[in-house]
């Protein structure tokens, strides 16, 4: 969490972890795109990102072992 922390991340990145974690964790192939332009806080570079499911599913089973 240290990593993330030096972003000032809104809410500390807990909905983008939480969802992360029901998707599959680091198993999760789903391409991220841009969704708006909005920044949480000028200059932060937070923005919205959108996951579209990916036809084999949200992760690849057994990646991450």
């Amino acid at each position: 969490m240290p990593d993330y922390m030096k972003y000032r991340p809104e809410g500390k990145f807990a909905h983008y972890l939480m969802m992360i974690a029901a998707m599959g964790e680091s198993d999760v192939v789903a391409p991220g795109r841009l969704f708006s332009e909005y920044e949480n806080s000028i200059g932060t570079g937070q923005v919205h990102i959108w996951f579209d499911r990916p036809v084999a599913g949200w992760a690849e089973v057994g990646l991450s072992a």
